[in-house]
């Protein structure tokens, strides 16, 4: 186990499990039932891509406890992301803690052409993770995940901050012109995605800071992030060909947020 990469709002650490558990774990993934990620609903951030993406069944725990049948596996694992060995613990981005929370993981599988459009997890989340378990995966396959430079992210939102300042003054000139008061339209606004690129300050502040980190999908990596961060996956090139992208996803829902 090492930490490869370790900052406020992301840790990336390489073989997580050992080689043995490893195997296992990649291998019963291949067996688990799959269905249509839209299959009971659109998941906003997937697009409209044709792109074949399928999910398992949910795990969940902490509040409640649940295991579908035949995710014995999966459950080990998102048990040993909620509660990982006291060293690891604090390598975990601040705020992010199986402790006082309820963590679920799921199975992903991502077909050639299949990613995720740029967006951040909802405010109530204390964050998110993903595993892959595929047993290989080439450098030029993509499904890298792809992270903003929060760092950058208060320059970032000082300047949105005035712009927005800007605008509403327009806004108030110009009602002002037009003789009205009150019950203006207000423009599309937030960050919390994905925004179908219309929501213009969302997209000037991902302009605004312009850079970040990629992770690869590299086999027995466990990555972990906050909610607040934007990040996207790049989609799966052809050169893939038939082996899918295989991610546990999950998120760490607080307890106190969801009673």
């Amino acid at each position: 186990m090492k930490i490869t990469i370790s900052t406020p709002h992301l840790t990336v650490v390489d073989d997580f499990l050992g080689e043995a558990e490893f195997a296992s774990l990649a291998a019963s993934l291949q067996f688990l039932p799959y269905r249509p990620m839209h299959s009971r609903e659109w998941v906003k951030a997937y697009g409209m891509s044709p792109a074949t993406v399928l999910q398992s069944e949910m795990v969940t725990r902490g509040r409640v406890d649940s295991t579908p049948p035949g995710m014995g596996r999966v459950g080990e694992l998102v048990e040993r992301v909620a509660g990982p060995g006291e060293a690891l613990s604090h390598d975990y981005p601040r705020g992010i803690t199986g402790q006082g929370a309820t963590v679920t993981g799921r199975t992903v599988l991502s077909g050639v052409g299949a990613g995720l459009n740029w967006h951040n997890d909802a405010e109530s989340l204390l964050g998110a993770y993903v595993f892959y378990g595929h047993p290989r995966w080439g450098s030029t396959w993509g499904g890298e995940l792809l992270v903003l430079a929060e760092e950058e992210r208060a320059e970032a939102e000082r300047a949105e901050a005035e712009r927005a300042e800007e605008q509403r003054a327009g806004e108030r000139a110009e009602g002002e012109r037009a003789g009205e008061s009150a019950g203006r339209p207000r423009g599309i606004s937030g960050d919390l995605g994905p925004d179908f690129m219309l929501d213009t300050r969302a997209e000037q502040y991902r302009n605004d800071i312009g850079h970040g980190t990629f992770v690869s999908a590299r086999p027995n990596r466990l990555v972990l992030l906050t909610s607040h961060v934007h990040h996207r996956v790049a989609p799966v090139t052809p050169g893939a060909g038939d082996q899918p992208r295989t991610a546990v996803v999950g998120f760490f829902v607080s307890d106190a947020g969801a009673s």
